[in-house]
């Protein structure tokens, strides 16, 4: 899954969640990805070891519980359907929804870094959007 490591810059946390939220929304509905794909999330940024591998374990969970995540996205929606959500926003919603599986990071912490990524990525309703579906999921 790990592409190759690029030259420039170390990424921090904040910047390795960003990486996974651009490999999520790369991966749609493929289940895979390649090195192109991580050269490009990485955007010219080093990778250290304890990065890529945290950058790893949450592509690797959302890949092995795509569906439960769709559909706990899916039950909190309302008058929406998942097909019908910005890309950008469900790639937040499964980027959040993948690292509070993993347990690491407390949710409030994820949940805000999300949200900034939702209203960065997406539109002016992004952020709000975002951060409504995952209150409701963390209650």
């Amino acid at each position: 899954m790990c592409g190759a490591q690029s030259m420039g810059q170390a990424l921090s946390r904040s910047e390795s969640r960003e990486v996974a939220f651009r490999l999520i929304f790369a991966l749609g509905q493929s289940a895979t990805l390649d090195a192109a794909a991580w050269d490009l999330a990485l955007d010219g940024k080093t990778a250290p070891i304890p990065e890529k591998q945290y950058i790893t374990n949450i592509v690797e969970k959302f890949l092995a519980e795509r569906i439960s995540i769709d559909e706990k996205i899916s039950a909190h929606l309302q008058k929406w359907t998942i097909d019908r959500l910005r890309q950008t926003d469900l790639a937040a919603l499964r980027l959040a929804m993948s690292e509070m599986a993993i347990g690491n990071v407390p949710v409030p912490v994820i949940i805000n870094e999300v949200v900034n990524l939702a209203k960065k990525y997406g539109d002016i309703q992004s952020g709000a959007f975002v951060n409504g579906i995952l209150a409701k999921i963390a209650e």
